[in-house]
């Protein structure tokens, strides 16, 4: 699986070569393995597809590497962090005690934002069936979101975001591999439904075992994808 470095797509507008957008997009480009896993990148070579200065893509490299998204290696440079499976394990846990903990308090929101967020797994949904990836990963992530806002404690989503960001690179790989996005939205079903009829017990299982689908896609893509693994 030999991903271009950049995609076209990705690069930066005219007149907005901020270190945010710089860093939003290289950041976006490794989750999506678009730069695959193992691959070597440079400030000069990032900066001059981007066409901005050093500086921007020097900053983004440095918070990404802050993330464990890129490393140097030695007579190697930069390079974008291969995937670990015990720090994705460590995502997991982290997702599963603060979303869990989260949901058991969102059945306490009132109906109708439980409801909105039903209505909002429904959109996803849709997505998916129309074979629309990108629209259902934002989905997916808004519903997420969203659950933990109604639990009361919107800082906790921070971060669950950077968990599931190492745990998404896997998620977008298996989405052709494993159809990883049809699963997720069938689950995401059944926890609006639960959340909507406020039965925490169900909510949380429903949760668990959604959460959990990932273990399963880290197998199937290292299996396919060695590579891509440093253990």
């Amino acid at each position: 699986m030999n991903a271009p470095l950049l995609k076209p797509a990705l690069k930066m507008p005219p007149r907005e070569s901020t270190s945010q957008q710089v860093y939003e997009l290289l950041r976006t480009a490794i989750v999506n393995a678009t730069l695959a896993p193992g691959r070597a990148i440079s400030e000069i070579e990032m900066a001059n597809q981007l066409e901005v200065s050093r500086t921007p893509v020097r900053e983004s490299f440095r918070r990404l590497a802050a993330e464990g998204f890129l490393k140097v290696v030695p007579q190697v440079g930069t390079v974008v962090s291969k995937m670990s499976r015990r720090e994705l394990m460590d995502a997991l846990f982290i997702r599963e005690s603060i979303e869990c903990a989260a949901a058991r308090l969102a059945v306490k929101a009132p109906l109708e934002e439980r409801e909105a967020l039903h209505r909002l797994m429904l959109r996803q949904r849709a997505a998916v069936d129309r074979g629309d990836i990108e629209e259902g990963l934002n989905k997916d992530e808004d519903l997420h979101r969203g659950l933990i806002d109604l639990s009361g404690h919107p800082r906790a989503w921070e971060p669950v975001r950077q968990a599931r960001a190492h745990m998404e690179r896997v998620r977008r790989m298996a989405i052709p591999e494993l159809q990883s996005n049809i699963k997720a939205a069938e689950q995401h079903e059944r926890i609006a439904a639960a959340l909507v009829a406020a039965d925490t017990e169900v909510l949380v299982k429903e949760l668990q075992a959604h959460i959990r689908l990932i273990e399963g896609f880290i197998e199937g893509i290292s299996a396919r994808y060695p590579d891509y693994f440093e253990d």
